[in-house]
């Protein structure tokens, strides 16, 4: 029984959730969240993209216009870009900064460690720089069925953690990230979902139905989608440096030019000192 909740490593199962990426629903999935992306964020300023999924992620390289952008993958497929590389998501081989603009669609939840592949993706983007993150709502229609999926049937979609949007925030705070907007969308029931979306028996009026369910939901921002994103950017405090004046230096001939006129002689001794009480004055 436990087994059927272990969600295993992202290298063990990436090659079975990117065939699961081809059905028609995973389709839909990332067909909404590309269209929310090139609405708001196609044109962020930078110079290096990245993209980790569980696609090969071209159709989001060619939407972005940084010159230089690659994929990561988790598993070895063939027909990727020349770009791309397949690497440990949690142990990037890559310096810290380097990246402008992350994108990750699916895989946190799909990994063994999210705060481990997070943490690292973030330690990646340099400062100022921006994290789009695509995560599977678990109070959506999916993130809900999945818990009496996972007991009837061993397909791997349905093993994923339920990494709620308030949660996923609080990491990003102590990453040292700050959330711009989060937006929600894809709406319909993951059972029977099709293309064409045709019961046999009220074909054409069931159809227009969902597709104007699903437009209302995401105009109106409901927060019950299949799926919600996230976007953040690294705000990096600047610490106190060490001064390279030296300041000991500097100070100790204008203290002593202050003490030498504010510095008043003392009395000789055996000399009468007597204090007026009323100016407040010392009369020698």
């Amino acid at each position: 029984m436990p087994n059927k909740f272990l969600i295993k490593n992202l290298s063990e199962t990436a090659q079975r959730l990117a065939h699961w990426s081809k059905s028609d629903f995973a389709e839909y999935l990332i067909t909404k969240e590309n269209a929310i992306i090139d609405s708001h964020y196609t044109n962020l300023p930078g110079y290096r993209f990245m993209h980790a999924g569980i696609t090969n992620g071209q159709l989001s390289l060619s939407n972005f216009s940084q010159i230089h952008g690659f994929t990561v993958q988790s598993y070895y497929a063939e027909g990727c870009s020349n770009s791309s590389f397949v690497a440990d998501l949690s142990d990037l081989p890559l310096p810290s900064e380097v990246v402008d603009i992350a994108l990750l669609q699916h895989v946190l939840e799909f990994s063994r460690s999210p705060q481990a592949v997070l943490a690292d993706i973030c330690r990646v983007i340099s400062p100022g720089g921006h994290l789009i993150i695509c995560v599977l709502n678990p109070f959506g229609p999916m993130g809900l069925s999945k818990w009496p999926l996972q007991l009837l049937t061993d397909r791997v979609q349905y093993r994923f953690h339920s990494l709620r949007r308030g949660r996923l925030i609080d990491w990003l705070a102590l990453l040292n990230f700050e959330v711009d907007s989060v937006h929600h969308g894809a709406y319909r029931l993951p059972a029977g979902y099709s293309r064409e979306q045709e019961p046999p028996i009220v074909p054409h009026r069931f159809s227009r139905l969902m597709k104007g369910f699903d437009k209302g939901c995401q105009r109106v921002g409901i927060p019950c989608g299949n799926f919600y994103m996230i976007h953040a950017v690294k705000r990096v405090r600047q610490g106190v440096n060490k001064s390279s004046r030296k300041w000991t230096s500097v100070s100790r001939p204008r203290m002593a030019s202050s003490v030498k006129k504010t510095a008043k002689p003392l009395p000789k001794i055996g000399t009468s000192v007597a204090v007026s009480t009323t100016n407040n004055r010392v009369i020698t």
